[in-house]
């Protein structure tokens, strides 16, 4: 049986280095972004995030091409993974 997925938009494989700031406490620590669409992305972190928590996400580009991403995101879901990492499901609110 085929999975088909119902996204409205295609995700794209990212695997870079992503900054965080949550924007209630001004914490700032590392990620990685695992994939990026349009509307959201999600993040390996080492430690939990709390959904509806806002956050400022900053992904540099490799390339003088594109420039990083810079957006306000709502974390909508943070599952623990077998390794001990938490993925960070995020919805994209606001491109800065």
């Amino acid at each position: 049986m085929l999975h088909e997925d119902k996204r409205r938009f295609m995700r794209m494989m990212v695997n870079a280095k992503a900054r965080l700031t949550i924007l209630e406490t001004g914490l700032t620590f590392e990620g990685k972004c695992h994939d990026l669409s349009a509307t959201g992305l999600s993040i390996e972190v080492s430690e939990p995030v709390e959904p509806n928590t806002m956050m400022e996400v900053h992904i540099n580009s490799s390339s003088t091409a594109i420039p990083p991403l810079n957006a306000h995101a709502n974390v909508v879901r943070c599952a623990q993974e077998q390794d001990g990492t938490y993925i960070l499901g995020l919805e994209i609110t606001q491109f800065n």
